[in-house]
């Protein structure tokens, strides 16, 4: 019983894990990976994009809710194991 708090709080994280890493992979965050291997080496400052992509207001309440998910999925497995000890 104690592990099962433990065991859901794994799975929660790696599925809200994975589906971070594939909205990153749909939205093109890893696209320029030949490039982003010499910012560090480099003196000059790094530019930002000449156009900024415009904020969608649903991702940033979807990543709000993430947050919110991953802090009730962390609450009820410490309080799930603090009541069987």
């Amino acid at each position: 019983m104690y592990y099962s708090s433990w065991l859901s709080l794994i799975v929660i994280s790696l599925g809200v894990s994975v589906a971070a890493f594939v909205w990153a992979l749909h939205n093109g965050q890893f696209s320029d990976q030949r490039r982003a291997r010499y910012i560090p080496l480099s003196s000059e400052p790094v530019l930002p994009p000449l156009h900024q992509p415009t904020k969608r207001i649903w991702e940033l309440y979807a990543l709000a809710i993430v947050g919110l998910l991953g802090l009730a999925a962390i609450s009820v497995s410490i309080a799930l194991s603090l009541y069987w000890i």
